[in-house]
């Protein structure tokens, strides 16, 4: 299951869903471009003291201890890669059933939407879906109320994303989110 959302989080993704999906993308390329080998292997090389307070003197020794603290801080370096790869992804693959979710509601709910949160300000939608739909403001806040409830109902659902457009694939490989 990806990430708990909440209203707000709904209402960021709708107003911004293009730009957060962009900056992912970006630091996905910039995760994968800023590996410093040469950083890596000068810290490893730092030299250590003994518990006496004396320098090591085996050359071979601190070789192997170089290679050690290399191989170690490259693991780590790759662990915390990894970390932040799947968080970026999970946020990708969040918006992009939220995004779902919303393509899927009655049309008059995603219109409002669109109007409040994607065409428009907040405001300024008001306005006009009480000019258009000749409904009261608060009217058409529990209108939206209940189209946010829609989104995060199919969010929570155990459908797939290709299952709430109506989709199947063959042998009912339907299980990815």
């Amino acid at each position: 299951m990806l990430r708990r959302v909440t209203e707000d989080y709904i209402v960021n993704v709708l107003k911004n869903h293009d730009q957060i999906v962009l900056n992912c993308q970006i630091e996905l390329l910039n995760i994968f471009k800023d590996k410093d080998e040469v950083g890596m292997i000068e810290s490893a090389s730092m030299s250590r003291k003994e518990p006496d307070g004396s320098a090591p003197t085996n050359s071979l020794t601190d070789l192997q201890n170089v290679l050690e603290q290399y191989f170690r801080l490259n693991e780590e370096w790759r662990m915390s890669i990894y970390a932040n790869v799947r968080t970026l992804i999970e946020t990708q693959e969040t918006i992009y059933r939220i995004m779902a979710c919303f393509n899927n509601l009655e049309q008059e709910q995603r219109y409002v939407l669109e109007q409040l949160y994607i065409k428009h300000t907040f405001k300024e939608g008001i306005q006009i879906l009480m000019k258009e739909l000749d409904r009261s403001r608060t009217s058409i806040l529990n209108f939206r109320k209940n189209a946010i409830e829609n989104v995060k109902s199919m969010y929570d659902s155990n459908q797939s994303n290709l299952e709430l457009y109506g989709l199947t694939l063959k042998n009912g490989q339907n299980k990815y989110r």
